[in-house]
């Protein structure tokens, strides 16, 4: 993936170089509080980053994650991603993980709509969905001021959101 440069940020392929940074907020249990599985531990944290950074972009039925970099302070705050499914070429689901530090400034909704102008206003994605615990209002907040509707069926303990291209 070509990076995407917004306003304060740059969204772009993880490097190994990324390693302490992505594991500042992955190791927090305040950043998988809403989140299954545990806090990260050095080693998986670097398996996961080597994986990724070898990721081909066009691997269907597998997650693609990206580092969120802060532009001004040169460091990886937070991840932004998509699931693509084999099923259809034209659907994904977005995820996306902040360092608690950087919460509460609008860095999520800027990496967010700068992924969602590439890949739906300028790319191949028609439909664009999400998910999120339900008390985690915050991210159900953000989903929403994207433009996403919250579909009326979820799994249990989830709400699930979505945004499709007019």
């Amino acid at each position: 993936m070509q990076p995407i440069a917004t306003e304060r940020l740059v969204i772009r392929p993880f490097t190994m170089d990324d390693l302490d940074d992505f594991l500042a907020y992955q190791s927090d249990p305040e950043v998988r509080r809403h989140l299954k599985g545990d806090p990260q531990t050095p080693d998986a944290a670097a398996d996961y980053l080597a994986s990724q950074s070898t990721l081909d972009d066009e691997l269907r039925d597998a997650w693609h994650d990206y580092a969120i970099e802060h532009r001004a302070l040169g460091q990886v705050i937070g991840n932004i991603g998509v699931y693509l499914p084999a099923s259809d070429p034209t659907e994904a689901d977005l995820g996306f993980q902040l360092h608690p530090r950087f919460h509460g400034h609008g860095y999520a909704r800027e990496a967010a709509r700068g992924f969602i102008d590439r890949f739906m206003v300028g790319g191949p994605l028609t439909r664009l969905s999400a998910s999120c615990a339900e008390p985690n209002e915050r991210s159900a907040q953000l989903l929403i001021a994207l433009g996403m509707t919250e579909a009326p069926e979820a799994p249990a303990g989830d709400r699930s959101f979505e945004l499709r291209r007019r």
